[in-house]
């Protein structure tokens, strides 16, 4: 049990560690409108992704609906574009651009008069597995935004991977956490490891309480949308690794043209934004003034008292070596490092404490 309670020790630093990161990642996030790029991205790539000059693009952003989405609405200076946009706001946008204020009966025309041939061709596709039936279409084009959201929604995941990889690293350095030296000194003060256990297991019955640490950077915040579906209609759970970033719900079969699905508009708009960045921003002081600081000062984290010209070659690589594993554990994403210290203190509590020394 000796070895399973090191683990634990090991595994509470780098939920920790993670848990900054996903703060830190939120953060940026936030400033730099990363979701709103991304949604922008794959509206490029919907609406003009073989017409050069955007018009469908440009068009769409000037509908008063998408500038009423934005969060910064008004302003006339930096990134100005809505975080989440909701399936049934998409068709709406997407019908008033192609229609141009027409009657649906020139659907069909208008469609073939698109700049884009992808965007042309793709409704025109949907146009006709919908046999002409205006709420069957409706609803087609719903389905093919939520499959697109999905996959502009795994490509923020592996951008915020590779940005949350540097950034362990960065906090691996300026923490120094070596996963290397924190095994060798848990593995001989008993009397430290004892509390860093304590610790985790008082974290884990309080966070069990309370759920367990957001999945994602930037979980999307309820957004009076409909609740997410599953294939088999179940309601899906509200982690943003099963769902994309982009508030819409995901895509259903069964289709009931007589019973559209009423139109849902999701803002986003700068109370959303800002108060995100304050909560955030809340986070990171709790955990750097509470959390972290509780396991720096048993651990001895930090750089005071090293001095790296003393080091051997072979001790500088095996710390550039603890650096790395730190990081890629830090990118692994918090709720991985609480499902396993979870798992871990449950069996540590079932087990037998006497033989542990």
């Amino acid at each position: 049990m000796q070895i399973l309670t090191v683990v634990i020790g090991i595994i509470f630093v780098l939920l920790l560690l993670s848990l900054l990161a996903t703060t830190l990642m939120e953060l940026l996030s936030s400033f730099f409108s990363l979701r709103s790029r991304n949604l922008l991205k794959a509206l490029r790539n919907m609406l003009a992704s073989s017409d050069k000059n955007e018009v469908l693009v440009q068009e769409f952003q000037r509908n008063s609906l998408y500038r009423h989405l934005t969060q910064q609405y008004g302003r006339g200076s930096g990134f100005s574009g809505p975080s989440y946009m909701s399936a049934e706001t998409f068709q709406s946008i997407l019908f008033d651009v192609v229609l141009k204020g027409e009657g649906t009966d020139q659907l069909e025309q208008k469609i073939e008069a698109l700049p884009d041939e992808d965007l042309r061709n793709v409704l025109s596709q949907l146009l006709r597995e919908s046999d002409g039936q205006l709420d069957l279409f409706r609803l087609e084009v719903q389905n093919w935004y939520n499959n697109v959201m999905d996959r502009a929604a795994g490509w923020y995941k592996r951008y915020t991977q590779k940005i949350l990889l540097f950034m362990g690293l960065g906090i691996a350095v300026i923490f120094n956490a070596d996963t290397v030296a924190l095994y060798d000194r848990l593995s001989n003060d008993p009397e430290t490891l004892n509390q860093l256990v304590a610790a985790a297991e008082q974290y884990v019955q309080t966070r069990d309480k309370a759920g367990p640490p957001s999945s994602t950077p930037g979980a999307r915040p309820e957004i009076n949308a409909p609740a997410p579906t599953t294939d088999d209609g179940a309601t899906a759970p509200s982690d943003t690794f099963g769902t994309t970033d982009f508030g819409q719900a995901a895509p259903t079969t069964g289709y009931q043209p007589s019973e559209p699905t009423p139109v849902t508009y999701a803002y986003s708009g700068d109370d959303v934004a800002e108060r995100d960045f304050r909560e955030s921003l809340e986070d990171l002081k709790g955990l750097l003034n509470n959390e972290i600081a509780e396991i720096r000062r048993p651990l001895g984290m930090g750089w005071e008292g090293v001095s790296l010209r003393r080091l051997s070659a072979y001790d500088l690589a095996t710390k550039f070596l603890g650096f790395i594993l730190t990081a890629l554990a830090i990118s692994m994403g918090a709720p991985f490092w609480f499902d396993l210290l979870k798992k871990l203190v449950n069996i540590r509590s079932a087990g037998s404490r006497p033989y542990e020394n």
